[in-house]
């Protein structure tokens, strides 16, 4: 078991120098929207290579992931994002939706956000909604190339459980099968990227996650980028 932890934390710690490494690369010419988005797509790009081999790995185990294009219920949680993440994400959603698509969007986000706004962390992590990128007939994501890395590393082996943690979230002895190997490479790549963010920076950058259906309500307003990355305090902090 001491073996186990060991290999475990060593395996953590190069993920996150791997973040650390592959956001320097990027930032390194300077913190700019641009740089930060090229480096963000990068980082996403690798972590999806990963998980493809690591579930075409469980497959030929005899463990498949019961994920694929359809299955919805991951999309009906709390769902937590960093800055870089959101700011992502509305760029995402501004390129490819206007009109009344985009404002559907809106109106969605702001639903949820009325509600999940005024609950507890603890409450709003067991809360059930649809996440307003949830094509509301086909049940899939509209913005799945610029999904969140909580909602890349969130790979199941067990559809029932996903569907049991989904009609029953106060229960605690219910949870989804998710696979491990993604959740630790996922959380601490992102660590490490944003420890590099935060280097040499004197000002406040803000560091903390917020909601997609809060977070993505700031950051399609244009000038809220802008701000991050002058050091101001855009997003609320929940608790």
């Amino acid at each position: 078991m001491e073996d186990h932890g060991n290999y475990i934390k060593l395996l953590d710690e190069q993920f996150f120098n791997d973040g650390y490494k592959l956001c320097d690369t990027f930032l390194f010419a300077g913190f700019t929207k641009e740089n930060l988005f090229a480096a963000q797509k990068q980082l996403y790009k690798v972590i999806d290579e990963l998980n493809n081999e690591f579930l075409s790995l469980a497959s030929k185990e005899g463990k498949p992931s019961a994920c694929k294009m359809g299955c919805s219920y991951c999309c009906h949680q709390t769902v937590l994002a960093t800055p870089y993440e959101l700011f992502f994400l509305a760029q995402f959603v501004k390129n490819k939706f206007s009109g009344q698509q985009l404002d559907t969007i809106v109106q969605r986000a702001s639903a949820k956000a009325s509600v999940t706004s005024k609950l507890p962390l603890e409450k709003r992590l067991r809360h059930k909604q649809p996440c307003p990128l949830l094509h509301p007939e086909q049940g899939f994501c509209r913005a799945y190339q610029a999904r969140p890395m909580a909602c890349r590393i969130y790979l199941s082996s067990d559809v029932k459980s996903c569907q049991a943690d989904l009609e029953t979230p106060n229960d605690d002895s219910i949870f989804p099968q998710l696979y491990d190997m993604p959740l630790h490479a996922g959380r601490m790549m992102n660590e490490g990227f944003h420890a590099r963010l935060r280097l040499n920076r004197k000002d406040n950058l803000q560091a903390f996650e917020n909601t997609i259906e809060e977070g993505l309500l700031t950051a399609l307003n244009d000038k809220a980028i802008d701000e991050w990355i002058a050091g101001k305090s855009v997003f609320k902090k929940i608790s």
